[in-house]
């Protein structure tokens, strides 16, 4: 039987690639991995079957030093952002083979538009799922505390939008204390999504008032991981309140759409954090001045019904007094009348009994022509006691005695 060696083998699979594929072809598919070396890129591509996400078929990649730098001048930083892992991407490649290193692509140009296509494409895919499962509004719907404190911030500690939000928040204009506690995180990347979500959800365990997410600015590609179904669904899941602050200032992430609030940047999420306290404060001084104002109105309303009060308390005394002396006056006058009209009376009845008993002297009695009889010493006033046989009876008259 005749056989071939392998590098034989090679040869004529290396001839016909040629043959058919004899000028660069446009492949799309997705950067799995990506090394660096003196400058030149190499790179794993994949792709997956949609249904079950699982790899189908995987291919190596080249992209030389000098075609990265004319791909690097006509895309700038967004080349950076493209050649990340985990990034659909449309590439012109040539096929080539090696009978030593097998086949590989080397990469000559990038579509940025495929790939920005297959972002939207995606975004939309999730807002479905959410929306399917009414997750779209569920964080924005959580009222904020009153008051602002205590803060989970999800982000990386060498971001400068992180040292940017610090910053802002610890140096705000009204001397507020806030206490923050920091959820290391990827925020680009393949770990983004597995380490966003842990902390997400080691947030949503702890005393909190609200969680932060927060990372420097970028290029839309640079903020795709926000674009993440599983990232957007904890957050919506989350019992408290979402603020995010990832860096963009026109499109909006799905993680941004289903937060319960939105703001451009970090500084701008310790902006709103700030003011949000300050519009309590300034509720609170309305309120105060209103009770400090209807305090003073009472306090004055008081002090004049006191100064009224002791005007009355001067002036009622001295009516009672003046009242009490009219009334003794009177009672002086009524008793003293009564005094008089009694003594008058009593000095006519007196005189009437001096009359009467002037009247009624035996003396006046007998010069009216009245008489006493004596026997034996005692006055006889009845016939039926005058004795005949006594020997002596005495008859007085006024002028004189008369002896029988």
């Amino acid at each position: 039987m005749e056989a071939y060696s392998l590098f034989e083998v090679n040869q004529y699979i290396k001839r016909v690639i040629a043959l058919n594929f004899d000028e660069p072809i446009w492949v799309e598919c997705e950067i799995n991995q990506v090394s660096n070396s003196r400058g030149n890129l190499y790179i794993e591509l994949i792709e997956k079957d949609e249904s079950s996400d699982q790899i189908v078929a995987k291919s190596s990649a080249t992209l030389w030093y000098r075609q990265y730098l004319f791909i690097k001048k006509k895309l700038d930083k967004l080349t950076e952002s493209i050649l990340t892992e985990g990034i659909k991407v449309k590439l012109k490649v040539t096929v080539v083979f090696s009978e030593r290193y097998g086949m590989s692509l080397n990469i000559q140009d990038i579509d940025p538009a495929f790939t920005f296509g297959q972002f939207e494409l995606n975004r939309q895919k999730i807002i479905e799922a959410l929306k399917a499962k009414d997750l779209l509004e569920r964080n924005g719907e959580l009222e904020l505390p009153t008051v602002i404190q205590k803060v989970a911030v999800i982000s990386s500690e060498t971001a400068a939008g992180y040292q940017d939000f610090k910053n802002q928040i610890f140096e705000n204009g009204y001397g507020y204390d806030f206490h923050i506690d920091l959820f290391q995180t990827a925020m680009q990347g393949q770990k983004t999504e597995k380490e966003v979500v842990e902390a997400l959800k080691e947030a949503s365990k702890g005393d909190y008032d609200v969680i932060a997410i927060i990372r420097g600015g970028g290029s839309k590609l640079d903020l795709s991981g926000f674009d993440n179904l599983k990232i957007a669904e904890a957050i919506a899941l989350s019992p408290k309140p979402v603020l995010t602050g990832i860096g963009h200032d026109i499109d909006q992430t799905v993680s941004d759409v289903v937060a319960n609030k939105v703001l451009k940047t970090p500084t701008a999420v310790a902006d709103f954090i700030v003011e949000h306290n300050s519009e309590f404060e300034s509720e609170l001084l309305y309120y105060l001045q209103l009770i400090t104002q209807r305090t003073s109105s009472i306090i004055k309303e008081q002090n004049s019904l006191l100064l009224r009060s002791g005007e009355q308390l001067k002036t009622i005394p001295l009516l009672l007094i003046q009242n009490q002396k009219r009334l003794l006056d009177h009672i002086e006058t009524d008793i003293n009348t009564s005094i008089k009209e009694t003594l008058s009376v009593n000095k006519l009845k007196l005189e009437s009994a001096e009359k009467m008993i002037d009247i009624l002297q035996p003396t006046n009695i007998l010069k009216r022509g009245f008489a006493l009889v004596q026997q034996d010493g005692k006055y006889v006033s009845r016939k039926s006691a005058f004795k005949t046989n006594k020997k002596e009876t005495k008859i007085s008259f006024y002028d004189g005695e008369v002896k029988i």
